[in-house]
């Protein structure tokens, strides 16, 4: 049987995000008789890649973080102006089929020939793009070549139908997949610090569109209008990070709140912890929230892509709205208020195996032209 030429292609698959852990588990697990499989980031970034097989390349990328800034800035021009000749430069063969991978903007043109599958992988919902022309004529540009468009929850798939209702009959959900035996077994790593008492983690890059600095205002009011003698763990690195060392510093909170940076193996610090807590304004799947309910940790947080449904109608997780909201649910959890069956948790969050998944891209990618 002659194999199927893949190729994934992605902004980043060296930032540390949950897409690139994603990306990374479906390649480890699809049938290596199947497919030959590259990857192509557009800028390769600090953080180093995820663990891959042999038999998956990733291929040189447009920009690295290591070329000075005048290069970087030539190189984004060229790539903003002149996709199509950036596409020429990087792809040098034919694929069977081609997967953009994408969290907003796509980062890269699909191939104009016909007898490509083209799949376009969103992984975070886009309602925003009513409000941002520039970004949603550039989406569109790419949903009307793709042959299929994925969404990875109810939400992001919702919100792909509001803002191109066009492509309604190409939109299905795969929800993610994951490596639990993997993560179980990582979490078993000794500790390299402490855990205290009443511990809340957030996990993910400190930025704006992660929530970062609504989380700060949540663990201030605890710990210092409250009274609280709550811990608050920051596992992940990010633009607004010198920022928000700088309030911890200024607040005189840095007994209580940790920034742990961006941390290879999360799993271990994880189960330590009392509970989950995100404000982020955007997500597709929320892979911290999944890998902490594995962990047998529940979850506070804001109502984007895959929590309602990791939720289970709110029995495993609070869906909040604001920072008052964040509060109020997470004393609840910490003071017991509030609780869960860990057990059932562990069994519900199951279904979302990487084994599902790949029995599902196989069916995706089990095309005929």
């Amino acid at each position: 049987m002659k194999k199927k030429k893949v190729l994934f292609f992605l902004w980043s698959f060296s930032l540390g995000g949950g897409a690139e852990k994603v990306l990374s588990t479906i390649v480890n697990n699809l049938d290596i008789e199947k497919y030959d499989i590259d990857i192509l980031e557009i800028e390769r970034f600090d953080k180093g890649y995820e663990q891959i097989n042999s038999n998956v390349n990733i291929l040189k990328s447009w920009q690295d973080y290591r070329q000075n800034k005048i290069i970087r800035a030539i190189l984004w021009r060229i790539r903003k102006y002149f996709p199509s000749l950036v596409r020429k430069i990087l792809v040098r063969k034919f694929y069977d089929i081609e997967v953009s991978f994408t969290v907003m903007n796509p980062a890269f043109p699909f191939s104009n020939n016909k007898n490509v599958e083209k799949i376009s992988w969103i992984h975070g919902s886009i309602e925003d793009f009513s409000k941002d022309l520039v970004k949603k004529n550039n989406h569109k540009i790419q949903l009307q070549k793709a042959d299929k468009i994925i969404a990875v929850s109810k939400k992001t798939k919702d919100s792909i139908i509001s803002i191109y209702p066009e492509y309604k009959n190409k939109v299905s959900v795969v929800y993610n997949g994951y490596d639990f035996e993997n993560i179980i077994e990582k979490s078993k790593e000794n500790l390299d610090i402490n855990i205290k008492e009443n511990s809340i983690c957030i996990v993910g890059r400190i930025e704006r569109q992660k929530g970062s600095m609504e989380v700060y205002q949540v663990a201030k009011k605890i710990i210092k209008n409250l009274k609280k003698d709550y811990n608050f763990y920051f596992l992940g690195s990010g633009e607004l990070e010198n920022e928000l060392k700088e309030r911890i510093l200024k607040d005189k909170l840095t007994d209580n709140i940790h920034i742990l940076g961006y941390q290879k193996n999360p799993y271990k610090y994880i189960k330590n912890m009392s509970v989950m807590f995100s404000m982020s304004k955007q997500e597709g799947f929320s892979g911290a929230i999944v890998e902490g309910m594995i962990l047998g940790v529940p979850f506070v947080s804001t109502d984007v892509g895959g929590v309602e449904e990791l939720s289970c109608n709110e029995k495993f997780g609070k869906i909040v709205y604001n920072t008052y909201d964040a509060v109020e649910k997470i004393i609840n959890y910490i003071e017991k208020k509030d609780s869960v069956n860990k057990e059932e948790m562990k069994k519900y969050i199951s279904k979302f195996t990487i084994e599902e998944q790949i029995k599902t891209v196989n069916k995706l990618f089990d095309f005929r032209r």
